[in-house]
């Protein structure tokens, strides 16, 4: 006779840690299992979506937008998923929100230059951005060569797919490294870190089942929130957490409250029945919204 069982895992993978927390009344053999079924969907995203793999999906795709950027690219299931709400996202927040950042973020040294070396192309050249990319039937071009780097995001849609595959009967949670579904997340209550020293965290009600926090306070090398609009980098005092009703929106959505004017990420957030709360360096938070 099956019995309440708890188990609590932890994998690296998407270049963080996730973890896996499952209960239900259900034998922990089982709950084992279940738990296998999401790390094993994590890592077929890790290894499918990763920036830094010159084999990934999203390598392949780069290395096609850099050297044939005006033909038609097929994406993927996941790419096409990603890159649709990143594309959106870059027309609502009016450029604000912009995977093609990934060109600053490796002449800084923040990402790979491999795409670059393969290519013989010049990573200092002036590329596009998502303003010249067009989507289409699970297709992609770009008027100008862009690349793209699905970062945090890629995170959110991989605890969103793992979720999606669990029975309804097993409740818990999965973490990456701060992007998390909570499958029975009414009245319960979080941690947010939004500083370095341990002590630094504060209790927060969950508002919704996703949640994702973006900070600082982990970056030696400096900020790795980069403005396109201004053209700098952003360094966050604390922390901006979002919580939304998937971990892929609610990831893209704290750079939207972090860079975007308050009325208008206010707006954005409503559209994706979002709440926005940052917490400052002292541990004091305000709701955006």
């Amino acid at each position: 006779m099956a019995s309440n069982h708890t188990i609590k895992r932890c994998k690296p993978l998407l270049g963080t840690f996730i973890e896996v927390d499952l209960y239900g009344d259900l034998p922990e053999k089982d709950l084992v299992h279940w738990s296998n079924i999401a790390f094993n969907e994590i890592e077929r995203i890790h290894h499918a979506l990763s920036f830094h793999a010159p084999e990934s999906d999203i390598s392949v795709l780069n290395r096609a937008l850099l050297t044939a950027p005006q033909s038609a690219h097929n994406l993927t299931d996941d790419l096409s998923v990603i890159l649709a709400f990143a594309h959106a996202l870059f027309k609502s927040t009016q450029g604000y929100y912009d995977l093609s950042v990934a060109s600053k973020l490796v002449n800084d040294k923040h990402l790979p230059e491999h795409l670059f070396l393969a290519n013989s192309f010049e990573h200092n050249q002036p590329l596009g951005t998502f303003a010249d990319v067009l989507i289409s039937n699970n297709q992609i071009s770009s008027k100008r060569p862009i690349i793209i780097d699905l970062g945090g995001v890629a995170k959110g849609y991989a605890v969103d797919q793992a979720i999606a595959l669990l029975p309804e009967d097993i409740c818990g949670s999965i973490n990456a490294g701060g992007d998390m579904r909570v499958i029975d997340w009414q009245n319960k209550k979080v941690e947010i870190k939004y500083g370095k020293r341990f002590s630094a965290l504060k209790k927060l009600q969950m508002a919704n089942t996703a949640l994702a926090t973006s900070a600082s306070y982990y970056n030696e090398g400096g900020s790795q929130y980069f403005n396109p609009i201004a053209n700098h980098y952003v360094k966050i005092k604390g922390s901006m957490s979002v919580f939304s009703e998937k971990a892929m929106h609610a990831d893209a959505l704290t750079k939207v409250a972090l860079l975007v004017e308050r009325q208008q990420a206010k707006q954005i957030l409503t559209d994706y029945n979002a709440t926005a709360i940052s917490i400052n360096r002292f541990g004091f938070s305000r709701q955006l919204i």
